[in-house]
């Protein structure tokens, strides 16, 4: 298993210094703590309160109410906006950046640098790290820095030191060895006409095929598959993954051009936290495999029926 990913920061510059900013894509505004702005106005920010009355839910699914919101000069890779902020009267971080804030500067970010640049002038890039801030002379902003630094060192350090057998111990019914069903309603695959779709196998070398022929004894003994005599076949093919090993890809192309695709809009997180209500545990670890646990209506005759080099599946 691989721990949760460490937290992004950046050093979001102001006229009165520089206020360490958690950039956050699960947060739907940007926000600042109520202690911050005050010290901010102490120093001569412009800092005038907004009118603002919403709810919301912080990470730890508490709900604030927040009233207050204000308009800030904020800076970044040189680059400055006026944004509005809401007020929050509590919090780990001293300020938070939104998927608001992304999309209105345009704001990108790399992972895998730890990186993040605009769209309107990608050349000049700017770290993700709590390491790379610098509070300035100003103690406060110094004491805010040094807040960020031990509560990303706690987080590493806890993520490292986390027993995933003894976590596994203590959840026995969220882990399997074996692939499950997902508890979602079964998907009901609708076609524009009944004209059955084939395609020949794809060409797979005699290494690859035991491999592919492995992995089909897997998924037929997981109960995931089954044989079948469909007349709607779709080939199968490997592709590699990161670690060296293969992912069993199958191309449905021919049968999705005849999908009837379902029009439904997509939950907010606001929505979605309405559903958390009486959950004892939260994870960010994905289902394995999750294409195999997602359960299917069974349509006659099967639209999903995938050609083996050796048989049809």
């Amino acid at each position: 298993m691989t721990p949760p990913s460490p937290l992004l920061w950046v050093g979001l510059e102001l006229k009165a210094g520089k206020v360490p900013a958690l950039l956050d894509t699960r947060a739907q505004f940007s926000c600042i703590r109520s202690d911050v702005l005050r010290y901010l106005h102490q120093r001569g920010e412009d800092s005038t309160l907004l009118p603002c009355s919403l709810t919301c839910l912080l990470a730890d699914g508490k709900k604030v109410q927040v009233e207050n919101a204000v308009r800030l000069r904020v800076n970044l890779l040189g680059f400055s906006w006026d944004y509005v902020f809401k007020v929050l009267d509590e919090g780990p971080f001293p300020a938070i950046l939104g998927l608001d804030f992304l999309r209105h500067t345009r704001m990108g970010v790399d992972l895998c640098s730890m990186t993040y640049s605009f769209a309107f002038n990608p050349s000049v890039v700017g770290s993700l790290s709590s390491a790379k801030l610098i509070g300035g002379e100003e103690p406060f902003f110094q004491q805010l820095c040094s807040e960020v630094a031990n509560f990303t060192t706690i987080t590493q350090t806890h993520c490292n030191n986390l027993d995933w057998a003894v976590l596994m111990d203590e959840f026995p019914t969220l882990f399997t060895a074996s692939l499950g069903t997902a508890k979602c309603t079964p998907y009901d695959i609708e076609l524009t006409d009944l004209t059955p779709v084939r395609s020949p196998p794809y060409r797979c070398a005699p290494p690859k095929l035991q491999i592919l022929k492995q992995i089909v004894n897997e998924l037929l003994e997981q109960g995931v598959i089954r044989t079948s005599k469909s007349q709607y076949v779709s080939p199968a093919f490997l592709v590699p993954k990161s670690g060296g090993d293969f992912r069993l890809v199958v191309d449905y192309r021919k049968v999705y051009s005849k999908i009837t695709f379902d029009s439904y809009r997509m939950p907010s997180v606001e929505q979605a936290f309405e559903h958390f209500a009486g959950a004892r545990v939260f994870s960010v670890l994905d289902l394995n495999s999750a294409y195999f646990q997602i359960p299917l209506t069974p349509p006659q005759p099967p639209y999903y029926g995938v050609l083996h080099p050796l048989w049809v599946i």
